[in-house]
This record gives C-alpha cells, sequence and structure tokens, in this order.
C-alpha cells in the first residue's frame, strides 16, 4: 500500500481511492511486500529484478514452466503500476515518451517525466531514462521486431544461435510478428514493398561500401487478427497482459480466504533494489528499498537454498547492480564494458502517388517494409544496417500520425479518411545502423562503457549506493557508418522516382525538391533515445573473455542470470526486442531445469513431518500426527507439488479404521487448483487412482464389492486380481506402486495385485495425491517414499532402520508405530 493515499497506515484497505480514482488494476495485480513476503508460505525459488519488457515476461515464462515444481515467483519493480497493455492499445491519451535530458550529477535531473520516466544513470550522452512502472518501456515501444541475420549472430556463441533460430518463430507469433500482413496491407503496401524490391534486386550498391541485400514487409509486432475463433485480437504487444493474466491466474488457481500463503507468482512495485548480498559464488540476499524503507530478503528466510536470481532491469541498470554486487577483479572483459547501442537516422519524404503507380484513394492507405544490408568501415570490416520504412496518404508531415493508434468514433475514422492527400504519400525512412563494441573498454578508456558514479559524492549517488556512469562515445569506425546510413537513406528514397519532381524532403521546416546537402546533419538521431542499450553483460562460451553463458546465467555466480540486450555480444542493426524476448525463453527454461529435482534411484521420502511441499485441493485436510499423516473430512486431495514423476516406484504404509472408510492414492496428477471446493477433480479422469476402499462400494449402484472400486483396484479401470490381501482395521499395509510408461503394477502385501497396460494413457507424467474421501472416513499413511525407474540404473535401497524421522532430524516418538490411533 502507499502510505500518501490513506490516512492511517495500520487500517488495511481493499481497493485505494484518489480524488478521481479507484485502483481496482494495482490492488488487482500488485502485492505490498508484506503480503508477498511474510505470508507463511514458502520461501521464493525464483526473485525476478525488474518487471519491464523482459523481466515480466520472463517471470511469467518461470511461472507458467515451473508449476510442476510449485516454483514461488517474487518480481520487484522500482515504480508503480500504470497501465495492463501498450499505451497504443488506448484511446489517446497523449502518454509519450519524453525528449532526453542530459544528467551528468544529481541537480541536473529533471525527476519524473510524462508521469512514469525517470533517468537513474548519469552520462555524457542525453538520455530518455526508463519507465518506471510494470511493463516498462514495452507500453511505450514503437513495435518493431525483425530478427537478427546470421551475419548480426556470426560472434554469438553457437548454443545461442541455434537457439534463437529453432524458437523465433513462436515468440513472432506470440508478439504479433508472424503474420505481417494482418497489420499493414492494402495497395499503398504492396507498391512499397515492390518498389524497394527492385532497388534490392539491382545489380548495384545503394552507394559505394553500401549494399541492400533484403527487402521485407514490416516485422512489426502488432497482431491485428484474432488468433483462433473466439478470441480477440493481441493488438501491439508489450509484457503488461502477459504479466496481469499469469498473476490473476495464480490468484484464481492458489488464494483462498485471503491467504497467500499458497500463491506462487507475486508482483510487489515500489522496491528499489540495491545489491545483492553473495557468498561461495551464490547470491544469498537481496538489500532493496520498498516505498523508500529499507527491506532484505536473504536465505533461507525468504529465498530458498537454491533460489535463482534474474537481473532484468534495462541494460544499464542491471550492469550497476552487477557491478555493485559481484566484485570481479581484471582489466579487460569486464562487466560493464562492451556497450552499444544503435545509430539512427530519420528522413521523411513524400512522393508523388503516381511515381508508385497508385490511383486514387479509396480507403486509408498505410504501409511499411524493411530494408537490410551491410556497409563497409574505412577498415574493410563490415557492419549491418536497416532502414525501416513507413508510409502514409494523409495530410501531413508526419507518416506516424494515424498508424499506432485506436480510432473508437466511425465519425473519427471517415474524417481521416477525408484526410487523405490526393497526390502524395509521405514516407518516413529510420535507419538503424550496428555500434561497435568494446568488450576491453572501462574507467580511463576512450569508448563505449557502464561504470559507477563516486558513491560517496552526494551528488553522485542515490542516497543509498552509486548511480550508473554511462560513458558513450561512438568510434570513428561508428562515425562512418553513421554518415554512409544517412546518405544510403537519401539515396533510396531518392529511386522511388520515376521523374523529376516526384520526390520531396522534408527540412528546414518545410517541403524541398532537391535532398538535403547534408544527410547526416539533417537526420542524424541522437544516441541516447533508442531505448536499445545493450551489450554490457554478454554472453560467451570462454568465461575468461565474457560474463554470462548461453543461458544468462553469470560464469562465476551460479544462481544470478540477465535477461534483456545487456547479454548481446554484438548489438547487429535489428531492435532488440524479439531477440531479448527469444532469449528470456532460454533464461526462463534454463532456471526452471536448475531448480528442477533430480531423478534418484534410490528411494526418497515424500513427507518427512512437514507439508511444506504438500498442498490441499478440495475440501477437508489431513492432520499430521508424527510421522502419520490421517484423512479428515473431504472429498479432496493433498498433493505434492515439488515434482512431477513419469516413471517410478512410489511405496508407503496405509491403514483404516473402520469399514466404511475409504480413500485412495492418485499418480499421475495435473497440477490442482486450491480456490474452489471442487478443485480437486480434474485429477479424476486426468489421472489415476489406486484404490482403498475394505468394501469396494459403488455408489452410484448403491452396492459392494464392485471389483473395480475395491482395495487394489486402478479405480473404475482395471480390477485387482485378488480381494484378500488387505489387513483388517487397525493394520498396517503396504503398497508398491510401480509405473513405467503406460503400464501400471499395483503391489499389496507383497502380492502383485493388479498389473495393467492402458492403451490410451491419460497421462503419463504427474503428481503423487492422497484422497480424504468423507467426513467421517479416517485413512492413515506413512513411509511415503518413490523413486525414478532410471534405464540401466540398478537401485540402491535405503535401509528400514533409517526412518523418516531420523532423516529429518527428529526424535522418534516410542508409541508411534502398528495400532497408533490418532486424536479424533
Amino acid at each position: 500500500m502507499l502510505a500518501f493515499l490513506r490516512q492511517d497506515p495500520s487500517i488495511p484497505v481493499d481497493m485505494q481511492d484518489t480524488e478521481f480514482t479507484r485502483d481496482l488494476l494495482g490492488r488487482y495485480v500488485c502485492s505490498t511486500f508484506d503480503e508477498a513476503v511474510n505470508n507463511g508460505g514458502r520461501p521464493f525459488d525464483v526473485v525476478v529484478i525488474g518487471a519491464g519488457m523482459f523481466g515480466a515476461y520472463v517471470a511469467s515464462k518461470i511461472y507458467r514452466a515451473g508449476a510442476d515444481q510449485n516454483l514461488r515467483v517474487l518480481l520487484l519493480d522500482a515504480g508503480g503500476y500504470f497501465a495492463p497493455t501498450h499505451v497504443q492499445n488506448m484511446p489517446h491519451l497523449g502518454l509519450n515518451a519524453p525528449d532526453t535530458a542530459l544528467v551528468t550529477r544529481n541537480d541536473q535531473d529533471p525527476r519524473a517525466r510524462n508521469g512514469v520516466w525517470g533517468i537513474p544513470w548519469h552520462s555524457n550522452e542525453p538520455f530518455t531514462g526508463l519507465a518506471y512502472c510494470p511493463g516498462g518501456r514495452s507500453l511505450f515501444w514503437g513495435g518493431w521486431a525483425p530478427r537478427l541475420m546470421p551475419a548480426d549472430l556470426a560472434a554469438w556463441p553457437k548454443d545461442a544461435r541455434d537457439f534463437l533460430t529453432a524458437n523465433y518463430p513462436d515468440v513472432e507469433f506470440e508478439i504479433g510478428v508472424q503474420d505481417k500482413a494482418d497489420y499493414l496491407s492494402g495497395p499503398l503496401n504492396t507498391a512499397i514493398n515492390a518498389q524497394l524490391q527492385a532497388v534490392a534486386t539491382s545489380s548495384n550498391p545503394i552507394m559505394p561500401d553500401v549494399t541492400l541485400d533484403v527487402v521485407d514487409e514490416a516485422p512489426i509486432a502488432v497482431q491485428a487478427s484474432s488468433p483462433g475463433s473466439g478470441l480477440f485480437s493481441f493488438d501491439k504487444f508489450s509484457s503488461g497482459p502477459v504479466l496481469l493474466e499469469s498473476i490473476r491466474d495464480d490468484i484464481a488457481k492458489r488464494w483462498t480466504l485471503n491467504d497467500n500463503s499458497r500463491r506462487r507468482f507475486f508482483l510487489v512495485p515500489r522496491c528499489h533494489v540495491i545489491r545483492l548480498q553473495n557468498s561461495g559464488g551464490r547470491v544469498t540476499g537481496i538489500d532493496l528499498t520498498y516505498n523508500g524503507q529499507f527491506r532484505s530478503l536473504s536465505v533461507p528466510t525468504n529465498l530458498s537454498p537454491d533460489c535463482q536470481v534474474i537481473l532484468a532491469a534495462g541494460t544499464i541498470e542491471s550492469t550497476r547492480l552487477a557491478i555493485e554486487s559481484f566484485q570481479v577483479t581484471r582489466g579487460a572483459y569486464s562487466m560493464g564494458a562492451n556497450f552499444m547501442a544503435h545509430l539512427r537516422t530519420n528522413l521523411t519524404v513524400r512522393v508523388k502517388r503516381s511515381a508508385l503507380g497508385l490511383g486514387a484513394a479509396t480507403t486509408l492507405e498505410q504501409g511499411g517494409a524493411i530494408v537490410r544490408g551491410e556497409i563497409t568501415n574505412p577498415d574493410g570490416s563490415k557492419r549491418r544496417y536497416h532502414i525501416q520504412v513507413l508510409a502514409s496518404a494523409e495530410k501531413g508531415q508526419n507518416p506516424e500520425a494515424t498508424m499506432w493508434t485506436m480510432v473508437p468514433d466511425i465519425d473519427l475514422l471517415r474524417n481521416l479518411l477525408s484526410n487523405e492527400d490526393p497526390d502524395w504519400v509521405a514516407i518516413v525512412f529510420r535507419g538503424l545502423g550496428e555500434m561497435d563494441g568494446d568488450k576491453k573498454a572501462g574507467p580511463g578508456g576512450a569508448t563505449s562503457f557502464v561504470n559507477l558514479t563516486n558513491a560517496a559524492d552526494p551528488l553522485q549517488n542515490d542516497g543509498m549506493s552509486a548511480r550508473a556512469w554511462v560513458n558513450f562515445t561512438p568510434t570513428s569506425n561508428d562515425d562512418a557508418a553513421w554518415r554512409k546510413l544517412a546518405a544510403a537513406a537519401v539515396k533510396l528514397a531518392g529511386g522511388l522516382a520515376k521523374s523529376t519532381g516526384d520526390v520531396q524532403y522534408l527540412y528546414n521546416g518545410g517541403w524541398q525538391s532537391a535532398p538535403p546537402p547534408d544527410p547526416f546533419a539533417t537526420t542524424k538521431d541522437q544516441l541516447g533515445n533508442t531505448h536499445h542499450e545493450a551489450g554490457t553483460l554478454w554472453m560467451g562460451d570462454d568465461p575468461a573473455t565474457s560474463i554470462t553463458d548461453s543461458s544468462g546465467r553469470f560464469h562465476h555466480i551460479s544462481n544470478a542470470y540477465v535477461a534483456g540486450p545487456a547479454l548481446f555480444p554484438t548489438v547487429g542493426s535489428a531492435n532488440p526486442s524479439l531477440t531479448g524476448l527469444t532469449l528470456a525463453r532460454r533464461s526462463s527454461a534454463a532456471v526452471v531445469a536448475a531448480l528442477a529435482p533430480t531423478p534418484l534411484a534410490r528411494f526418497k521420502p515424500l513427507y518427512a513431518g512437514s507439508l511444506a511441499d504438500w498442498q490441499m485441493s478440495g475440501s477437508g485436510s489431513f492432520l499430521q500426527v508424527y510421522d502419520i499423516l490421517e484423512s479428515v473430512g473431504g472429498p479432496g486431495l493433498l498433493w505434492y507439488t515439488r515434482e512431477s514423476f513419469s516413471d517410478f516406484v512410489l511405496e508407503f504404509e496405509w491403514q483404516y479404521a473402520n469399514r466404511t472408510d475409504n480413500s485412495g492414492v492418485f499418480i499421475r496428477v495435473p497440477n490442482l487448483n486450491s480456490s474452489n471446493p471442487g478443485d480437486w477433480m480434474a485429477a479424476i479422469d486426468q489421472s489415476y487412482e489406486i484404490q482403498i476402499d475394505p468394501r469396494g462400494y459403488n455408489s452410484e449402484k448403491n452396492m459392494e464389492n464392485d471389483p473395480l472400486r475395491s482395495t487394489g483396484a486402478i479405480y473404475n479401470i482395471n480390477a485387482p486380481t485378488r480381494s484378500d490381501v488387505a489387513k483388517g482395521p487397525w493394520q498396517w499395509n503396504t503398497f508398491l506402486i510401480e509405473a513405467v510408461g503406460s503400464r501400471i503394477k499395483v503391489t499389496l502385501n507383497g502380492v502383485l495385485v493388479n498389473d495393467f497396460a492402458d492403451p490410451k494413457p491419460r497421462s503419463l507424467r504427474g503428481h503423487i495425491a492422497l484422497q480424504n474421501h468423507h467426513d467421517g472416513s479416517k485413512v492413515q499413511f506413512r513411509n511415503i517414499r518413490i523413486k525414478a525407474v532410471v534405464p540401466g540404473v540398478t537401485d540402491l535401497p535405503l535401509p528400514r532402520s533409517l526412518s523418516l524421522f531420523t532423516a529429518a532430524g527428529l526424535a522418534v516418538p516410542d508409541e508411534v508405530g502398528l495400532g497408533v490411533r490418532s486424536a479424533a
């Protein structure tokens, strides 16, 4: 909660009110620090720092992929909740990124701008800064999402290249890039692409040292059509909806009666992370401020011993945090070197419709394309570039004025149509060129790098620690390529003319018939407003010459990762979003894999006196009596959440109190919800129940001794071969359940009573669950243990003398044994 919105901070409120609004979205998505951390739940398995484009995305992917392990994910962001989707998916609000500002020390800081924008670092170059809100800059970005080409990736680790090639299509579909024509289409789009394609197929370069090798439709992250019948379109992509959907999914499944302890995914805003504590090459704690107050997270209090931490606060802030936290003494190849962005130019022209082969406009006309090529540097080396081309038939000087907009009113749409220019098409050519990275850069050098300011100087720190210092200095090759890029855009635009006067150029305040005499001076953009900062924690195979591996994990910190373009070894010419998101999928998979239990070919206990790794789904509960679990009420399932199993041997003991008691053990159970009494029922048809019922009662037929409902049956699927093996009340029985592929074998008290191969398996993997069947039924379980069936591995037995209590460091009560009865 934000104290300044409440008169008494000690009084909890459901939703906060301002003078104008009720903060439903913030309350429905975010949690306070105490709600997330001090709710009685398990320590967090994953902490993601930064909820922007890449942090929100990677956290959501870990939440989804970590369901089988019940991973708990904490997402921290320095800003407050702002908007659930890209601002261009809403009517015109004027919510745009601000201009750049030069901040070399604190007294030059313009503070918060345009609602959520701030500049946390100091630099010799003006920057726009960061959007301090969940979703971050993804709520504002332009949407261009081209792939990096093979030439862009030449210096990247092979594993990363292969992963990108294999996974680009999924992310392109997810963010709306795959079907390019569903957003930009029509005669103008076709004409622009055809004209540019004609230039590309000519044998001549655009100009000396600048080649053109690819023209394609504009890869913009907007899904304008429905991905399936009955579904809404995704619209312009941001990580906001991905994050919101994941958090609300968690709440719907796990939040019950204001109890956050079962929940798996929390977003806590207004958390500024100061530094990470580490010991023995692992992160062991996190220092932060929450609403300006110092807080900390640590192992084992709030963080699990195996907790994984992901830095996703943007390239510069993630680098600050890494340098502040992970001291590594080496000269070249240090964290913060290799800082890059993009060389950018902006040229606007207008072209006669006749030159493009267009007749009179009959509909709203807009189009786009991407042009890719290569620039030769003065020293003979090559670098990549691309030019984004956007065209509109609307009158005026800004081709993008109506391109990124929602039009909720048919009269507004008619106004747009009536404003189409009958003679001209305005086109912007936005060039992006690759920058050099210097992996040996650092303080005292002349090239670009990120380091720390003087923490002792009040004009340079943030009150708690040093700020990042960004030294941004293009190389001589950068400058030369930048000029060639500007000239190439002018040359490419001029190539659209069929005759003199077909193309006019926008500069000096209006349309000019001649190209700008100095294209670089006219079209050069600032380095600090591309939002494409990259490279400072670059990946590589050699720990001596790189900072992270191809999964994004720090070489020297075994449980810390990076998400975002800070990982890029080279920046290429493509906007970094698509590649950054795709790499985030790789990092999320690596994090989940790092936390996955290793299948053991020897027995391990599933219950050792604590239900921290178990969760109730449905009604009722289980009573803990020393090393015994006793069913209470029902119906429901107590399921083991921390691991799912495929091929395994499950062994346990059980006993019942009365002939009317009923229970069972479910295997290969899907992830179950815990918010409604009927949540457990998903297991009935999606998994297998090994039945415990002394009388084999069929409630539908009101009859006893139904073979498919008797002890040892695979419930309603396969009857046991014998019904005389189970013992009577208050006598311990032993079940040994073997599940390998589609075959399930049930051994009761040493006798094989069921051997069944399912021709149409319901599931080949899932969780283990104990059933509490109905109120008054009392069935007890103990010595629950499991081992994986690993081909070619012989079991190393766990001696029975080593009890679960001894393994857990607990004293064994004398009265625990056969016939023990718990309190009713």
